[in-house]
């Protein structure tokens, strides 16, 4: 046989003939135009989890008090600079109803636990959580990596972060703060029921403790509210509860609440009174014997100082609801029916 034919058998074995540079690239052109097409169709690739969770803070806010949303100058001590004063000033849903959505990235399950956690409130108070049909202020409940909300009605679309959608208090939490509550340890006077150990909470985070100076109390301290924080909040440094705390619950109420503040499994009997008290039913008048302003009308806010007006007001079937005190010069006879309430006791009328 030739040299031609003898070349050309052994091309054909594979084993002699390595070929041009144009064929050796063919393979590699080939699985290139193969990735190509991968990331142009999505073949092959992990798709996007519609309900992956969401980050707990807007753009333009930060957190504090570990859950509460607030904008990035909340706190400034600024000649007009800040938007602290006028945040402090609660504003309420009118008539207690409240549009809601729920994200996207909220699967059917998880629904339904907001849902529940709704049903809490509702079944306490002249509070409403409906599905949005168009109003402009309402809230949005969202899938995310932590627990968090605004404090009361902001206008608009605000969001609700829920992380524990299993833990139905810990929902009605947050849904707490969306209706206007603080936590109950950012009281005013909470130095008379319980000691912030600041030596033992964690460098940056003591501003967690601050108290709200402009926020509204009624009644008297809550360690069972489901609006407090535990007595571990914030630790570091140290083996909470076993040899230090953030929060000592001051005697005489130190033995029996010590342990059991930051519970998240109930509403307390002051959570449920509250709530009445700041969505009442229509037709409830308020009286409160300790009050100082001039503007008496007869609400939560403006309260009347004497029981007679507020007899005079209330409709027929209506309730009073007097705060605890004593109220002169309220003899006489009422002949409309009514129903008194004094939810905190204590109450005499002469």
């Amino acid at each position: 046989m030739g040299r031609e034919s003898r070349s050309s058998m052994s091309g054909r074995g594979g084993g002699q003939i390595r070929g041009s540079p144009e064929m050796n690239a063919m393979p590699q052109m080939q699985l290139l135009a193969a990735v190509l097409a991968a990331l142009l169709c999505g073949v092959g690739l992990a798709e996007e989890d519609p309900y992956a969770p969401k980050p707990p803070v807007p753009e333009g806010c930060k957190l504090i008090e570990g859950d509460i949303i607030v904008p990035l100058d909340f706190g400034c001590d600024s000649g007009g600079r800040g938007t602290s004063a006028t945040f402090r000033t609660t504003n309420w849903w009118p008539g207690g109803v409240v549009p809601y959505t729920f994200d996207s990235n909220v699967d059917a399950t998880n629904r339904s636990r907001a849902i529940a956690a709704m049903a809490e409130w509702e079944a306490v108070a002249n509070v409403d959580f409906v599905a949005r049909s168009g109003e402009a202020d309402y809230i949005h409940i969202q899938n995310s990596t932590e627990n968090s909300s605004w404090v009361g009605r902001q206008g608009g679309k605000q969001v609700v972060n829920i992380a524990s959608w299993t833990a139905r208090f810990v929902i009605a939490h947050e849904l707490c703060h969306a209706l206007g509550f603080w936590h109950e340890q950012s009281r005013e006077d909470r130095d008379t029921y319980i000691r912030i150990n600041w030596e033992n909470i964690e460098d940056a985070k003591e501003h967690n403790f601050d108290k709200e100076t402009g926020s509204m109390n009624y009644g008297t301290y809550d360690f069972d509210s489901v609006m407090h924080y535990g007595q571990c909040a914030f630790v570091s440094g140290c083996n909470c509860p076993a040899s230090c705390t953030a929060i000592t619950v001051k005697d005489p109420w130190h033995d029996q609440w010590q342990n059991a503040i930051g519970q998240r499994d109930h509403l307390s009997n002051l959570d449920i009174i509250g709530m009445q008290v700041v969505y009442p039913r229509p037709g409830d008048v308020f009286c409160d014997a300790s009050y100082t302003g001039a503007i008496k009308i007869g609400t939560l806010v403006y309260p009347f100082k004497t029981f007679p007006p507020a007899a005079a007001t209330v409709p027929v079937g209506g309730r009073v609801i007097l705060k605890s005190g004593t109220y002169s010069g309220s003899a006489g006879v009422y002949t409309k029916a009514m129903t008194l309430r004094a939810p905190l006791g204590g109450v005499l009328l002469k």
